[in-house]
């Protein structure tokens, strides 16, 4: 009788022991996703941030290359630039700025990507070694998600 008695004590521990391991599967199930989830958006989140970051660069290479340009084959207007009190200079930084075209976003993906001069100060002028050292700021967006870059460059002929 005593062993009839035993069995009938451990017959439910079964269904308790299945019960326990299907929450603890169901519980790491759950955390898997929802880590899964949670890292997905931070890559979206820092990707977006990086193709910021490079349109900044590609704003940054874009104003390098007018002023080459117009260091070399339009060297009256530089001189206007570095001949200018402040007053002046403001002005002009400003027509020069605005002259800055952004190539139109053309990609196909429906993704908003521009970039935006920011700051732009002519810091100094070398005219022995035709240098100039310009201090720029760029901000890069893409799809809202905004970078900004500043760098001191110094431009030569």
């Amino acid at each position: 009788m005593s062993k009839l008695i035993k069995t009938k004590r451990n017959s439910g521990m079964a269904l308790g022991v299945i019960l326990c391991l299907t929450a603890c599967f169901g519980i790491w199930i759950t955390s898997i996703s929802w880590s899964m989830m949670n890292s997905r958006s931070s890559y979206q989140k820092m990707l977006k941030n990086r193709k910021a970051y490079f349109m900044a660069r590609g704003g940054m290479e874009h104003l390098m290359l007018k002023l080459k340009v117009m260091q070399r084959h339009s060297p009256q207007s530089m001189r206007v630039l570095e001949n200018a009190d402040e007053k002046e200079k403001k002005m002009l930084y400003n027509a020069f700025l605005e002259d800055i075209a952004v190539p139109p976003d053309v990609s196909f993906s429906g993704n908003i990507a521009k970039y935006r001069v920011t700051d732009f100060n002519l810091e100094s002028v070398d005219l022995e070694h035709s240098r100039l050292t310009v201090n720029v700021g760029v901000t890069g967006i893409y799809e809202g998600q905004e970078n900004k870059i500043s760098r001191l460059m110094r431009i030569s002929r």
